[in-house]
């Protein structure tokens, strides 16, 4: 029996896919957009781990200390980096530190930079890092200049380096039989200030001395004097006698990290230059101990030095008779040009006694020699005022003259002059025409009375300072003038 016949079944349909010229052509003509972009985020990701990670150095030193990793670097006593790796350099006789600086302390990573391991060290003549005794150790760092270029290796110190001395310090040199406890960077004390410190400890050239250089710190320079001493401080004294065992000691830190003090004469010589040589003695003389010199130093020189009156030579010249002759007589004192073409003085300086002759007055300063009919005086004082029991006259006088006033000589602000003294006693400064010879003065060492300031006898101002100006340090005004008289000492308006 024949099959019924079946027809065959139609293939499965598939699709075609088609693609689009016009966006393939897009596609892949914008496709190096995608790349690029990819590129700048990679380069950005790159550039901010940069800057967040800092620069990592390499230190070589000949002994590791006791430093281990995650030990600090600081500077300043802040940490600016800190230690990452270390291990034996190449030839087995010295290590290497692999240190990674903060950020913002890439800058100390460059030519010059001298890095130096922190750590205890006790000897015989000096005590130092006791702050690494019971924690860790730590990397210290001298900075570069700011002009070096940038340096990743770095060869290490032994110990710390000399200190340079800061800019406008005074470095003198101290001469001593013996080095004794002489270290760098010991201090230098003036009543138990610290006003400088040893800069470097060597033997003199010829070997006889050993030598100490030493920086006074700049707004101590001017306690510095000629006829300064000097003398080695151990910071304790022990001393053995008939009433026992006894111990003169000064602070802990003077004790162990000794020193040198100093001591200026009550009557100051001129200040010394950069270079100049002291002797260095073991112990001090009594009378060092006593010495009370007023000296302006510090913030106060410094505003006022630069502006401080000028005052000049004055004298009063007149005749008197005597058995018969003429005789010269001659008063000499100092006097203030100011501003107006006035002249301050004290009132003595512009009266003769009534013993002199008529018409032989004459007042000479600044090499201008005035007869009475060429100045006029503004008020005077008599002769009996100048006794200092004469307490109604006014001792300062001010005068004008006909004859112009040399144009080299330096004149006061007239508005800076005070009508009078102030009503409270105040530290002062005695203007000199030699900026070394200007005296401070304590407002504990002066007595305001009814008329004037009483100086303390202890303040040495000799005869010299007669009628020079007083700058009050507080407002820089021309306060009064010292006036001696029969060994008193007194600030008068």
């Amino acid at each position: 029996m024949n099959e019924p016949e079946t027809s065959p079944e139609p293939p499965i349909p598939t699709a075609l896919l088609q693609t689009n010229p016009t966006i393939s052509r897009w596609f892949a003509s914008r496709l190096w957009l995608l790349t690029l972009v990819c590129g700048v985020i990679s380069l950005g990701l790159f550039w901010y781990s940069r800057q967040n990670t800092g620069s990592l150095i390499t230190i070589a030193f000949r002994e590791g200390h006791g430093l281990k990793p995650e030990d600090r670097l600081t500077y300043r006593g802040i940490e600016i980096g800190a230690v990452e790796k270390i291990e034996l350099n190449p030839n087995r006789d010295g290590i290497v530190v692999h240190v990674r600086l903060t950020p913002r302390a890439r800058s100390m990573a460059a030519e010059g930079a001298k890095f130096w391991i922190v750590r205890p060290m006790l000897s015989i003549d000096a005590i130092r890092g006791l702050d690494t005794l019971l924690g860790a150790k730590y990397i210290a760092i001298d900075p570069p200049s700011v002009e070096a270029r940038a340096q990743s290796h770095f060869v290490g110190l032994d110990s710390a380096p000399i200190i340079s001395p800061a800019d406008g310090s005074l470095e003198i040199s101290l001469d001593a039989k013996s080095r004794g406890g002489l270290e760098n960077g010991a201090p230098i004390l003036f009543r138990g200030f610290r006003i400088g410190n040893i800069v470097q400890v060597s033997l003199a050239m010829d070997a006889r001395t050993v030598r100490a250089r030493c920086a006074i710190d700049p707004e101590y320079r001017d306690i510095i004097r000629n006829n300064s001493k000097f003398w080695n401080r151990s910071g304790w004294r022990l001393e053995f006698g008939l009433s026992g065992l006894k111990l003169d000691a000064d602070t802990l830190a003077q004790m162990l990290s000794g020193g040198i003090e100093m001591a200026t004469p009550s009557e100051p010589a001129p200040s010394v230059s950069t270079g100049h040589r002291f002797f260095l003695y073991d112990k001090p003389e009594a009378d060092w101990l006593t010495w009370q010199p007023s000296m302006v130093h510090g913030q106060t020189l410094s505003r006022l030095a630069s502006n401080m009156p000028q005052p000049i030579r004055i004298a009063l010249r007149w005749q008197e008779r005597s058995f018969g002759f003429r005789t010269n007589q001659q008063r000499s004192s100092w006097c203030l040009p100011l501003s107006d073409g006035s002249i301050l003085c004290l009132s003595e300086q512009t009266t003769a006694p009534k013993s002199a002759l008529a018409d032989s007055t004459q007042i000479e300063f600044a090499g201008v020699s005035l007869s009475p009919s060429q100045f006029q005086v503004s008020n005077t004082t008599s002769e009996a005022s100048q006794d200092s029991s004469v307490e109604s006259v006014e001792k300062v006088g001010r005068f004008t003259t006909s004859e112009p006033i040399p144009v080299d000589v330096l004149r006061w602000p007239a508005d800076r002059v005070a009508a009078k003294l102030p009503d409270t006693v105040c530290d002062v400064l005695i203007a000199h025409a030699d900026a070394s010879s200007v005296v401070a003065i304590d407002a504990g060492r002066l007595k305001k009375t009814s008329i004037d300031w009483e100086i303390d006898e202890q303040v040495l101002v000799d005869r010299d300072y007669h009628g020079l100006p007083v700058v009050s340090a507080d407002s820089s005004e021309v306060i009064g003038f010292i006036d001696i008289h029969k060994g008193k000492k007194r600030i008068v308006r």
